[in-house]
């Protein structure tokens, strides 16, 4: 075990400086490693340095390609990341270094590419280059590998009670769930969500048929998220009066819209920390291993101004932009009990667990799943980021960080602007990076 850390630590000084020596590169001690024993120095690299290892030579590459397509073993378990995008460049923010960096084999995207979601390693994409239809795709940016959606998602009609902003003719795909990574060979259980920009609309698809299933909101009510645990679709819905989850059975969806029965009412929410705020977001997430769904409370402050605060028919409440960027101040979890009669909400805390919580994906994991740091993963912590939209301030918009349920400290991680002229746009996505 001692010598193999001493190779191992070779290999990772070598790593640092290949590409200044390429010319030993038929004399250097990884070609002349046993595959076992470069198979093991690889279990203890992340994915990075996985990749790089991979780039040394034309040994470590034949080498590192068989490991991963046989599957042999795999890089360190990686902390989530957040995926940003901005209006000309696209990152990785990474807690453990707290700074930007891009994945090695991430190529640029299209401006018209926008990331939706997130699923076990893959980003969930829509190419929004077209006005009456949407093409979705995923995207593993760590091996740069794409599994097209085959079928392209109509954009549903305008609701009268809730009609779109701008000068858009159709509302547009805000964000979209997944039950499961997909496969690569064609065939796959996985079923996807999409929700649209007008609240109004849902739209259903079980990887690699035919075409889409529409859902349309009652007209007193608006869909608030989504979330699938295996055929279960979670659906927050509001109205005026009320709030609760829906539950669809996402196998009923085959021969049209499925039917949704009521689950349960939103949590209680904590009056001392409603008091302390005056703005309150709510998000849906899941734990993938136990299959458990959870309730996310974000109190905040926000500073609005007349013009940009708007009621739809239907009570729903929404800001085309904020005068200042949130504050974001508290935080409460709940989490599904379903032994209740009827079902109701347990209120949790993390103690084996961390979440992290954005608009577009919200997911918990046990620690056990998180080989990294105490400091990182230490119970109770929530990592939270968000980009509500501030024109005065983008920058300042975007708060990546880190709240303790224990003692409510929040600790921000600040994201060095990049260019100028380089905003960020809407909606930092947690991502765990995969190599399948």
């Amino acid at each position: 075990m001692v010598l193999l850390n001493v190779v191992a630590a070779k290999v990772i000084s070598f790593m640092e400086v290949a590409h200044e020596k390429c010319e030993i590169e038929e004399n250097n001690i990884l070609t002349n490693l046993p595959v076992d024993v470069l198979e093991l120095i690889t279990k203890g690299l992340f994915i990075n340095d996985y990749l790089a290892l991979r780039a040394v030579c034309r040994s470590c590459r034949k080498t590192i390609s068989n490991v991963i397509e046989n599957k042999h073993c795999y890089p360190l378990p990686e902390m989530p990341q957040v995926f940003l995008q901005f209006k000309y460049s696209r990152f990785f923010f990474s807690l453990s270094k707290k700074s930007l960096h891009h994945h090695l084999a991430t190529p640029p995207l299209r401006y018209a590419d926008k990331c939706i979601g997130s699923i076990k390693g893959w980003l969930i994409m829509s190419d929004n280059s077209e006005r009456v239809f949407v093409k979705c795709f995923f995207w593993n940016p760590v091996t740069n590998v794409r599994i097209m959606i085959p079928s392209k998602l109509p954009l549903p009609p305008t609701c009268e009670y809730f009609p779109v902003r701008g000068d858009r003719e159709k509302p547009q795909l805000k964000k979209m769930v997944a039950s499961s990574k997909p496969n690569c060979n064609g065939s796959s259980d996985c079923h996807l969500v999409g929700l649209f920009d007008d609240f109004c609309h849902i739209a259903i698809y079980k990887l690699f048929e035919k075409s889409w299933t529409i859902v349309v909101s009652d007209k007193d009510s608006g869909f608030r998220d989504v979330e699938i645990i295996g055929t279960k679709l979670y659906v927050a819905v509001s109205d005026s009066s009320s709030s609760s989850i829906l539950v669809y059975c996402l196998k009923d969806s085959i021969n049209g819209p499925p039917k949704a029965k009521v689950l349960a009412e939103f949590p209680i929410i904590s009056i001392l920390k409603w008091q302390r705020s005056n703005g309150v977001f709510c998000y849906l997430a899941k734990d993938e291993a136990l299959r458990e769904l959870y309730f996310i409370y974000m109190f905040c402050n926000v500073v609005t101004t007349p013009e940009n605060r708007h009621i739809n028919a239907n009570g729903f409440r929404f800001f085309t932009d904020y005068a200042q960027p949130l504050q974001v101040n508290n935080f409460e979890m709940f989490k599904l009990d379903t032994n209740k009669d009827p079902i109701g909400w347990q209120n949790v805390e993390l103690e084996d667990r961390v979440a992290f919580v954005s608009n577009l994906s919200s997911i918990v994991m046990s620690r056990d799943e998180l080989n990294f740091n105490k400091d990182l993963i230490r119970g109770n912590i929530i990592y939270f980021a968000f980009h509500h939209g501030c024109a005065a301030n983008p920058w300042a918009s975007l708060q990546l960080g880190m709240f303790c349920l224990t003692d409510s400290s929040i600790k921000y991680f600040p994201v060095k602007k990049l260019k100028h002229d380089d905003i960020p746009r809407p909606y930092p996505v947690w991502f765990v990076p995969s190599l399948l």
